[in-house]
């Protein structure tokens, strides 16, 4: 046995040893170089793959606030909290997309340049979009609420004909049609 370990070592020292040795050496930076090459290209393709992700979820995102918007318009909810968060979050996620970062524990890169005047046009349809909303729900909300807050305060200063009596209860059906009728008329007068 030790008769080829000595011939092992004086094949190395040979000439033929060395080449063998070199190409070995080739082979494996190779093999090293390449493995490199292929996990970069899928940490590249993971990028993208979140991005789509992100994409997506701003589809639904926006899906959600046309619902919660429809749901508004259509008197089934008086709610806006769940629109202004639906805004919220849906300006952070396009924002993310566009400079990269980390949401929802998703790491996304910032946007390739050749797609900036794509997304330039779509932020620029959603302010006018984030605009409307706000300026037709959002204020208009805040109109009613306040208007509910002056028609309650004002009581103490309405005609005596609309006037509680002193039991906090209206005395009469005509009472109530007057107060429905005032608060009817303040809501106009504020829209």
């Amino acid at each position: 046995m030790l008769e080829y370990s000595a011939d092992a070592f004086k094949l190395l020292r040979s000439k033929i040893g060395r080449r063998i040795v070199i190409l070995v050496f080739i082979q494996i930076f190779f093999i090293i170089i390449s493995l490199i090459i292929v996990s970069y290209y899928q940490s590249q393709m993971t990028y993208l793959g979140n991005s789509i992700n992100m994409a997506g979820k701003n589809r639904f995102l926006s899906s959600n606030l046309m619902y919660d918007t429809a749901e508004f318009f259509l008197g089934n909810s008086s709610d806006t909290s769940n629109i202004n968060s639906d805004i919220k979050e849906l300006e952070t996620n396009i924002l993310t997309l566009k400079q990269g970062g980390k949401i929802s524990d998703i790491e996304l890169k910032p946007l390739p340049d050749e797609f900036s005047n794509d997304w330039d046009n779509i932020y620029q349809k959603w302010i006018l979009l984030k605009t409307t909303l706000t300026d037709n729900i959002l204020k208009e909300s805040q109109k009613h609420s306040s208007m509910v807050v002056k028609v309650l305060t004002s009581e103490t200063s309405a005609p005596s004909s609309l006037s509680l009596s002193s039991s906090s209860s209206p005395s009469s059906e005509l009472e109530i049609d007057n107060i429905i009728t005032t608060i009817k008329e303040r809501e106009e007068y504020y829209l």
